[in-house]
């Protein structure tokens, strides 16, 4: 198989599950989480910060939520 179909098509499916991408009246419309992957729906999203939360130990802040005092 030619891996720039591969590489293409890794790239329209979800960032958890892989499942497509949702196509909306022909446009895609994918859920974004804020660290830039896109997921099929809110579940998968939620799903792969969970997993990313139990991994890691706690939740990826962004800098002007951080705690700086502990």
């Amino acid at each position: 198989m030619n891996e720039c179909l591969n590489g293409a098509d890794a790239a329209s499916r979800c960032a958890f599950c892989g499942k497509h991408l949702p196509i909306v009246n022909g446009e895609l419309r994918p859920w974004r989480a804020p660290n830039g992957e896109f997921f099929c729906n809110e579940f998968c999203a939620d799903d792969a910060e969970e997993v990313r939360f139990r991994r890691h130990g706690r939740a990826e802040r962004k800098a002007h939520q951080r705690d700086f005092f502990f």
